[in-house]
C-alpha cells in the first residue's frame, strides 16, 4: 500500500508539470533534484516539488540543464554575495553565446536547404 501511495505521488508530480518520468530520473541522476529514496522509492516533500518547479521555470526560460546544475551549485554555496550574481551573469551570457552559435548553425542549415530546394526547382523547370 504505501508504494502504491508513492507511485501515485510520483504519477502526480509528472501529471501537474507535464513531464516525463525519464525527465525526473535524469534531474536525480545530474543531482538537481533529491528527493529521498525509500525501499526503492522516491519520497517527493515540499522542497523537492519547489526544486522542479524551480528547474522548470529556468528550463522555460532556455537555460540548459549545466547552467542550472550551476545556478543551483552558486545558489547553495554563495546564495546573495555579489560573487553568485557575477557568476550567474557569466552563465547567462555564455547561454546567449551558446544560442548566437545555435541560430548561425540554424541559419546556414536553412540556407542549405534552401540551395537545395531551388536546385529541385531548377531540375522541375527544366524538365517540362
Amino acid at each position: 500500500k504505501a508504494t502504491e501511495e508513492k507511485n501515485k505521488k510520483k504519477r502526480q508530480i509528472i501529471q501537474k508539470f507535464c513531464i516525463k518520468s525519464d525527465m525526473l530520473l535524469v534531474h536525480n541522476q545530474q543531482a538537481l533534484l533529491q528527493p529521498q529514496l525509500v525501499n526503492g522509492n522516491y519520497h517527493w516533500n515540499e522542497e523537492e516539488i519547489n526544486n522542479l518547479e524551480n528547474i522548470l521555470g529556468l528550463r522555460q526560460l532556455g537555460l540548459s540543464v549545466k547552467a542550472i546544475i550551476r545556478i543551483k551549485d552558486l545558489h547553495d554555496t554563495k546564495c546573495g554575495s555579489l560573487e553568485q550574481l557575477k557568476e550567474n551573469k557569466q552563465v547567462i551570457l555564455d547561454e546567449i553565446a551558446e544560442r548566437d552559435k545555435q541560430i548561425l548553425l540554424l541559419q546556414e542549415q536553412k540556407e542549405n536547404l534552401e540551395n537545395l530546394l531551388q536546385q529541385i526547382n531548377n531540375k522541375l523547370e527544366e524538365s517540362q
